[in-house]
Order: structure tokens, then C-alpha cells, then sequence
């Protein structure tokens, strides 16, 4: 996350969050009433920036939020936008940012909802959840261990019967404030446990959690055997047979486990619960037959999936990479036509209870069939069928919105339609908005001639790209940072040992990432290009810290991987903490909340920039790079 920019105060009253930056009315809100609120950048560190959006996360009974944008009105400085709850709402939490940077209060923007005047104890168990170990990720905010305990000890003391449920995550943020205190209490409670008699399987669950909290692990391992032993087709074990079942990568072995798990828990499919279950098996076997190129197969256990969203999302995920790829295209341009079919059936259902108005529900049907209708145009392209592609391209980009891939594939199917002027005009502002790829600056030069546009491509082409380049520079130096660099002295991939210090003088490049992370390898091609750009700057270092890679053999997963890829990285190992192996020292020593995340540290040793998440395009990663890297160095060096 960035830097804290922001002073705050946050005044919770009954439901009530005023807080510099946000003022929500009214005070007290019942569950399913409107809120409006007021958004004041200004004291924050998105002040100065523009493009300012808006997500809300709303909580129900249980942890697990759902997402909506929240369109915002500017008056003046400030923002206004309303919130729409259901009947079932216990609270809100809003995110704000521009681009890639999050509003950082550390208290959050949380608004609490109340049930005939009162707030629930469900919503002291939501936003302990969030204080404790999600609130970060949904909403920028500053975790808080201490605050997290409080929040269950009221939800408990309201409703008893919620501290078996929620009570390893409330122990564990005893453990993270007061490690010894948080040791008593749960050993405390381990004996606890013991005691019990007849142990139901949630009592053995929680057990095995506790021992996994402390570490200890052969007594976890003890307490699992004997939930297995106890409980043989109890939920625990049907978790473990999932997760065993999704390892599996022969997809032969794969279908045999399926079979014998189903058989082993004899689902009924008049219950809903079990009816989600089996959608899962299915999922995972169909989504596996893909990867096999069983395509026979892949259709037959995508079909028996009866949730018509998630079959879509299926077809999609298997139309997409064969429309890029160009492969299988019969097949894909049948089930990427059936994925628009299911999300306009959709339509007619009930709206899921965790939407608060059939109004939104709808809205994310017309955002979902605008992705996939980007996949069944992309298909159609590749058949010829220019006119089809278009039509379909442009109602994508209406109800999903615009994306540099997408209206870049707008620009192809509008040459082949004839509707040159439009085209250019369409590349033209991707190329001002810096978002050109390499196709598209080709498909621009051969509008720009055959267009007869004044003066040379070339001179034109490259007054766009420096204007392009000026607007990025702008947008950054009002995200530049001046704060000390931790040192660091971690070995590379060749056993040498590389120190921060050792780089004095230069602008470094410093990526977090892992192996695991997907955005992480989705941005390496484009790093690979910044890292050819400037290999011949010696003032430009870039160091790759391999961190959150807990695997006993990580050296070679890392070396495997650096290999296959045939990356040329200067990888560092991220060292584990010695007090608590779960933590990696300099991730945390730079308060990394997700990766990829990047540091541009200038020759003074000082954070300048902080990069969180992955552009979108490998041009996108250069010209970010290009961007922090050129307000560093010198205009004569940066070249």
C-alpha cells in the first residue's frame, strides 16, 4: 500500500462513521435504508489526483462481502454517492482510489447498519474479520490485532453462541497482541476442549487449528487423525478429499478420485448445500478435462453443472485462451455463444440474496455478458465475420467498459469494416492515453498513410508517445514519496550475497513476487522488456525478491521456474523471520500487503514510488517503469 499521507479522526457512534475524508447521513441507519455519504480527498493521499472511483463491500451474516462500484457525482472538492442495502445488511465498508492507489485511512471507511435500533452481533463479527485479517485487502485499511479482539469479545457478550464458530480467530488475534497472554489462553482452551467427553467434529476442528496457531505440529497432526477416524464423511474430511481432489494432476486418477468421493458422501440433491458440492466436483473435473485436452469430457461435466452462471463462466475460461491461442475454434465459438445465452437466462431468475436490488444484480449480468461477448467477437474475427466481431465488440465495450486490449481489438474490426476514420480516431486516444500496443501503433501508421494525415507518421507518432509519456509523469510525481529504503542483505539465484547499499548513486527497481502469484508472472514479459530497455543505463539496477514462497524445496521451485521462463532476473531470496517462520523479513520490514508490488528507490537510498499489482500489458509495464524511472534520473541518463 502507499505511504500514510493522512491525519484522521474516526468517530464511531451506533452505526455512525464521520471521518476526515467521509461523512455518511444518516447517523444511524437501519438495515435496508439508503445511505448518502460525501467524499473529501483533500487531507488524504489521493488529493491532487483525479479519476477518483468508488467500491463498496457490503457484509451479511457471515464474512464474505459483497462488491459494487458506487458511482460518485463531484461537487466542487468533494464526491457524493449513495449506498443501497438490504433488509440483511450489517455493514459497509467504502474503498476509495485513483489508478492503482488506494485512500489509506487506517481506520477505514465502515459504516455499521442496525436491526430494530440496534447493531447486531454479526456486525462486530464482520468488522473484527476485517480488523483482524481482511480489511487491508477490501479496504486499505491498517490492520489492527487489538482492536479485531475487542470487536468479538462484544459480538460474544451479545451473542454467546458465535464464540464457538469465530473462536480460533478471535484466539489468534489474542496470540498476535500479546504472544505469551495469547499462549495461555489458547492452551487454556485446548484443555478445554480436551475435556469434553463426546467431542463433536468442530470441537476436534477447532483443536487442530489451535495446535496449528502455536506451531505444534505433531499434535495437530494427532488431533486430525482422530477427526478423520471419528467423522469419516464429516465436513472436515470432505475438505481434505477436496483438496486432494484439486491437487490431482493426472486427469484420468482425477475422475476415479471424483467417483469414489461421491460415492463416499452420498449427496442428496434435494439439498442445496449438497447441490453446491457436487457443482463443485463438476467444476473442477470439467475445468481439469480442459487442461487435458479432453474436450468430450470437459463438455460432459460442464453440463451437469446446474448453476447457469457458473457453467458461463466455465465456457468462458475455456473460449477465451482458444480464441487467443486461435485453437478449437468450432468448439469455442459454441460454448462462448452458449455463455451469452446462460447470462441473458440468468436474467429471469431471482436475484441472489446477497444483491440488495434486482437493479444491481442485472447491472453485473450486463458487465459479465460484456466480457464474454469480448471472447465470442474475438472468435468470430478469426472466422471472418467482420461485421458480427464488431457489433459485438462495440456492445462489449458499452456494458463491460473499455480496456486497452478491448478497444484495441475495436481498432482491428474497424478496418475490416471500412470505418477507417473511426478507427484512427480510436487508436489515436489509446496512443494519448499511453495505452498503444505494439499491433496497434503498427495498425495506427498504416491508417495515419492511407488516411493521407499531414506531415510523417513518425514525427507525429512521436509527439503522441511524449505526450503520452509527459501525462504519465504528471500523474506520478503526484504519487511521489520520500521515505527511507530498509537495507537489505539477501543471496541471488548464484549464491552471492546483494546489498542495497552496494547500488548507491542509482535508481533501483525493487519487485516483490512469488511463483504462486498470477499477476506476478503476468507481468514478467514486460518487465523483461524494461529490463532490456535499460540494460545499457548503468544508473538503473533492477532486483527481483522472491518472498511468500514457503515450499521445503524453494530454492529449485525458484530455479525451475527462472529456467522455464528463461528469465533473466537478478532474483534475491527473501530471508524468513527467525522468531516466526511464517513471516519473510524484508516484505514485511517494507510493509508489503500484496504482490506484485514495486519500489523505485532513488541514489539517496530514499522509496520515491510504490507499484502495486500488474498494468495490464507488457507495454504498460515499460511505460510505468519508464515514467517513475525518468522523474529519477537525469533527463541526459534516462534515455
Amino acid at each position: 500500500m502507499k505511504p500514510l499521507k493522512l491525519l484522521f479522526l474516526l468517530i464511531i457512534f451506533a452505526g455512525v462513521v464521520n471521518a476526515q475524508g467521509v461523512e455518511f447521513s444518516p447517523e444511524k441507519p437501519a438495515a435496508g435504508s439508503k445511505v448518502t455519504f460525501t467524499y473529501q480527498p483533500k487531507g488524504t493521499n489521493l488529493q491532487n489526483l483525479t479519476d477518483i472511483k468508488c467500491s463498496s463491500y457490503t457484509f451479511f451474516s457471515s464474512a464474505n462481502p459483497k462488491a459494487a462500484k458506487i458511482e460518485l457525482v463531484k461537487d466542487g472538492e468533494i464526491y457524493k454517492g449513495e449506498i443501497t442495502t438490504s433488509d440483511s445488511t450489517t455493514l459497509v465498508g467504502l474503498a476509495f482510489s485513483s489508478g492503482d492507489q488506494k485512500d489509506e485511512a487506517p481506520e477505514g471507511y465502515i459504516i455499521r447498519y442496525t436491526k430494530a435500533g440496534k447493531i447486531s452481533p454479526e456486525t462486530f463479527i464482520n468488522e473484527a474479520f476485517l480488523y483482524g485479517l481482511a480489511g487491508n485487502y477490501y479496504l486499505g485499511l491498517t490492520l489492527d490485532p487489538e482492536k479485531s479482539a475487542s470487536l468479538y469479545k462484544q459480538a460474544f457478550a451479545l451473542k454467546p453462541e458465535l464464540k464457538k464458530k469465530n473462536l480460533s480467530s478471535y484466539l489468534s488475534m489474542e496470540y498476535k497482541v500479546d504472544k505469551e497472554e495469547g499462549t495461555k489462553l489458547i492452551n487454556e482452551t485446548i484443555k478445554n476442549l480436551a475435556n469434553i467427553k463426546d467431542p463433536k467434529e468442530e470441537d476436534l476442528v477447532a483443536t487442530t487449528s489451535l495446535y496449528t496457531l502455536l506451531k505444534q505440529k505433531p499434535q495437530a497432526d494427532s488431533v486430525k487423525a482422530i477427526t478423520l477416524k471419528k467423522f469419516p464423511a464429516g465436513n472436515y474430511a470432505y475438505g481434505q478429499d477436496m483438496n486432494s481432489l484439486y491437487a490431482t494432476k493426472d486427469f484420468s486418477l482425477q475422475e476415479q478420485k471424483a467417483n469414489e468421493l461421491i460415492a463416499k458422501y452420498k449427496f442428496d440433491l434435494t439439498k442445496k448445500a449438497d447441490q453446491n458440492k457436487m457443482n463443485s466436483i463438476y467444476n473442477i473435473l470439467a475445468s481439469a478435462a480442459s487442461k487435458a485436452k479432453n474436450y468430450e469430457k470437459f463438455e460432459l461435466y460442464a453440463n451437469k453443472i446446474d448453476s447457469k452462471l457458473s457453467r458461463a463462466g466455465l465456457y468462458n475460461s475455456f473460449a477465451w485462451p482458444s480464441a487467443e491461442k486461435k485453437e478449437n475454434i468450432e468448439l469455442a465459438t459454441k460454448l462462448s455463444k452458449e455463455s451469452l445465452a446462460l447470462v441473458e437466462q440468468a436474467k429471469n431468475d431471482e436475484k441472489p440474496a446477497f444483491y440488495n436490488t434486482k437493479e444491481d444484480y442485472l447491472k453485473t449480468l450486463d458487465r459479465t455478458w460484456g466480457m464474454y461477448a469480448d471472447t465470442y467477437a474475438l472468435l468470430q474475427y478469426h472466422q471472418g465475420n467482420f461485421k458480427e466481431a464488431l457489433a459485438l465488440q462495440e456492445k462489449a465495450i458499452e456494458l463491460s467498459g473499455p480496456s486497452p486490449d478491448g478497444s484495441g481489438r475495436l481498432v482491428t474490426y474497424l478496418i475490416k469494416n471500412g470505418q477507417d476514420e473511426k478507427a484512427y480516431t480510436e487508436a489515436e486516444k489509446l496512443f494519448k492515453e499511453g495505452k498503444a500496443s505494439d499491433s496497434l501503433k503498427r495498425e495506427f501508421k498504416m491508417l495515419y498513410t492511407k488516411l493521407k494525415k499531414p506531415g510523417t507518421y513518425e514525427t507525429y507518432a512521436s509527439n503522441l508517445e511524449k505526450e503520452a509519456l509527459e501525462k504519465a509523469k504528471a500523474e506520478w510525481t503526484k504519487k511521489m514519496i520520500n521515505i527511507p529504503a530498509p537495507a537489505f542483505s539477501l543471496v541471488n539465484l548464484k549464491g552471492e550475497k546483494v546489498s542495497l547499499s552496494d547500488f548507491k548513486g542509482k535508481v533501483v527497481i525493487l519487485d516483490y513476487w512469488a511463483t504462486w502469484c498470477g499477476p506476478c508472472v503476468a507481468s514478467f514479459p514486460g518487465m523483461q522488456k524494461a529490463l532490456a530497455k535499460y540494460s545499457t543505463n548503468p544508473n538503473v539496477v533492477f532486483l527481483f525478491v522472491n518472498t511468500w514462497q514457503n515450499e521445503e524445496n524453494r530454492e529449485k521451485v525458484v530455479t525451475d521456474f527462472v529456467a522455464e521462463k528463461k528469465l533473466n532476473f537478478n532474483v534475491l531470496y527473501d530471508t524468513k523471520n527467525a522468531k516466526d517462520p511464517s513471516k519473510f523479513d524484508i516484505v514485511s520490514a517494507y510493509k508489503v500487503d500484496g504482490i506484485p508490488t514495486k519500489f523505485i528507490i532513488d541514489g539517496n537510498g530514499n522509496i520515491r514510488f510504490k507499484a502495486i499489482g500488474f498494468s495490464g500489458s507488457d507495454d504498460g509495464v515499460v511505460k510505468e517503469i519508464d515514467s517513475m524511472v525518468g522523474l529519477l534520473l537525469p533527463k541526459e541518463t534516462s534515455k
